[in-house]
């Protein structure tokens, strides 16, 4: 009992060593420069609040892209639920809660809409998410008048981007995701059909309910993310694709996370590598780094990890082999 203590401690060590690291980096930069502003406790809740919503978007990239599913779709079902769900409260007078269960109800009949969309026509997610986001970047611009919405004026129905309850959301949303992927059928189908998908059809499992499941999921963390996307920013039509940045702005996260997983589980593994991005991405403003080097710098060092974690037994075969070569 004692070890396996010890091993989980050691494990939640290594996953929260990365955005440790790009702090204490990000930080010591800073004061080289005589910049200030990064050690503030203000930085840290700006920093942990912008992670909650990466972490929840990077949840429903991830468990299609655990089935090899690339969806281009999630940026613009927030938008347009966001849009749909709070003018919908909004003109209801209604609640914080209303509001919640309205956007991730429209978010789930968006996802399974695209779902419904891919079973029936088999035509890969990477191609068929590309003209549901087209059609509903359309429906964006169209409903409310193409008005967009802007539910932070709305301070009563913004409670849920706004502590303590942003931080009790996710809590909720991680302890769930980490039962539904490790501890229900739902996640072992999954788990195989990502593995070896003819195989896992073999042997019963039903891969079209699975991934009708798995839309319905993302559906859900889409409507929740949707809210609080909406109570912090205006929320304006999308077109030309432009919803895209949405989803594109959480792949680091997700890229990191998962491998950041592999010493504790999924859902600490994201939120550890949004944590880190988020810093990373802060750390930037607060150095004066401008917007398009910002995009340049993230993308660079997203190729670098993931090309380093890729190759980390070549990159030790190399430097052994080095050593010996030096000795000698």
């Amino acid at each position: 009992m004692k070890n396996l203590i010890v091993k989980k401690a050691w494990g939640l060590l290594k996953t929260f060593s990365f955005p440790v690291m790009v702090y204490v980096i990000i930080l010591l930069v800073s004061f080289l420069m005589d910049r200030s502003g990064y050690a503030t406790s203000g930085a840290f809740d700006r920093i942990i609040r912008s992670s909650v919503l990466s972490t929840i978007i990077a949840y429903a990239i991830a468990l299609p892209l655990s089935g090899a599913r690339w969806d281009f779709a999630p940026g613009i079902i927030i938008i347009l639920s966001g849009i749909i769900g709070c003018n919908l409260a909004i003109n209801m007078d209604a609640g914080p809660l209303t509001l919640l269960l309205l956007t991730v109800g429209i978010a789930i009949v968006l996802s399974l809409l695209e779902g419904v969309l891919y079973l029936a026509i088999r035509v890969p997610t990477i191609i068929l998410s590309l003209g549901v986001v087209m059609v509903y970047e359309a429906l964006s611009g169209v409903v409310y008048g193409g008005s967009g919405t802007q539910l932070y004026m709305h301070s009563q129905l913004t409670v849920f981007a706004r502590a303590p309850w942003i931080y009790i959301v996710l809590a909720v949303i991680m302890v769930l995701f980490y039962l539904l992927l490790g501890r229900t059928k739902f996640g072992y189908d999954t788990r195989s059909l990502a593995a070896n998908p003819r195989q896992a059809v073999n042997r019963g499992v039903k891969e079209k309910k699975n991934i009708m499941m798995t839309y319905l999921v993302v559906g859900v963390l889409l409507g929740v993310a949707a809210v609080i996307n909406a109570s912090t920013v205006l929320v304006s039509p999308a077109n030309n694709l432009s919803s895209t940045m949405l989803m594109f702005s959480s792949m680091g996260p997700v890229l990191v996370g998962l491998y950041l997983a592999r010493f504790s589980n999924i859902p600490l593994g994201i939120f550890a590598g949004a944590l880190g991005m988020n810093a990373l991405s802060y750390g930037m403003v607060i150095l004066g780094i401008d917007s398009s080097m910002q995009t340049v710098n993230l993308g660079v060092f997203i190729v670098a990890f993931m090309g380093y974690t890729s190759n980390q037994e070549k990159i030790r075969e190399f430097f052994k082999e080095f050593r010996t070569r030096t000795h000698n």
